[in-house]
């Protein structure tokens, strides 16, 4: 009798709503299903789901328990069968596009989930790291932000290239810059020589004087002998010790080394939910 009834209320409700199909657990007290749906499923006391077909899938790429791939079947898997790990199976819904059974998968994201993003303001969940106190957060962000630790302010992602977290380092710690000095401390280690000649003490430099009284001079038609007592070694005078200096170009500018990368700019968002 009560399959009855459901048939009936499932004919009647066909016939007033012009095709449009309404399948309840009951009779609510406006039956009137979407125009736009061609099968609307209604709980009276909202507490009732859609319970999928249960089925035993081999492997993505085989259709079975199907006699074919069916393009637009969803069914609810119940085995667990890695055949490769392309074609391999878990417990969960899956649908078929014609060639393969593709499973049902909705990403949603995590508390304190990181992403880039090219809009500028906080949206769905996601709240913009720019450094903000947490108090002007909804509730539930205030909330999320300090179970992941950020009790006063939201991290500020401005300028800022993200780093996997090292182990004594505290979430959200920024640090690091843009550019470097070197100092003589960077510098390879090189000995250099000294810039002083070595002192020998007082020395004298010899040369030859090779002037043999040969040598002829006229002067006024006269031809007169050059004096010259011969050839000599002889030998500049010793001016004491002494030493030889040189100079070497010194300084800089002290211009940085720019450390940063070639880059593209967006925003760093944090999920702390909605």
């Amino acid at each position: 009798m009560k399959k009855f009834n459901y048939l009936f209320i499932l004919l009647l409700t066909c016939f007033l709503s012009k095709a449009q199909v309404m399948v309840t657990n009951g009779v609510p007290a406006n039956p009137t299903p979407n125009t736009n749906a061609i099968l609307e499923l209604y709980s009276v006391n909202h507490n009732k789901g859609l319970l999928m077909p249960k089925v035993s899938l081999a492997a993505t790429d085989n259709p079975s328990p199907l006699p074919t791939h069916i393009a637009g079947i969803t069914v609810y898997n119940t085995n667990t069968a890695a055949v490769t790990q392309l074609t391999s199976v878990s417990p969960g819904l899956y649908y078929n596009n014609g060639t393969s059974w593709n499973r049902l998968e909705v990403e949603a994201p995590a508390t304190g989930d990181i992403k880039y993003s090219s809009t500028a303001t906080d949206h769905d969940g996601w709240y913009l790291l720019n450094g903000r106190n947490i108090s002007t957060l909804s509730a539930t962000a205030q909330a999320s932000a300090t179970s992941l630790g950020f009790t006063t302010t939201l991290p500020n992602s401005a300028d800022r290239f993200l780093k996997a977290k090292a182990a004594t380092e505290t979430l959200g710690a920024v640090g690091g810059n843009s550019s470097a000095i070197l100092t003589q401390a960077n510098l390879p280690n090189v000995a250099y020589t000294n810039v002083a000649t070595q002192t020998t003490g007082a020395h004298t430099h010899t040369y030859n004087d090779r002037a043999n009284g040969s040598l002829q001079s006229t002067e006024g038609g006269t031809t007169q002998t050059v004096v010259d007592d011969g050839a000599a070694t002889l030998a500049t005078s010793a001016l004491a010790a002494h030493t030889h200096t040189f100079s070497i170009s010194t300084g800089g500018s002290g211009t940085p080394l720019n450390l940063q990368p070639k880059y593209l700019s967006a925003y760093i968002f944090v999920y702390l939910g909605q």
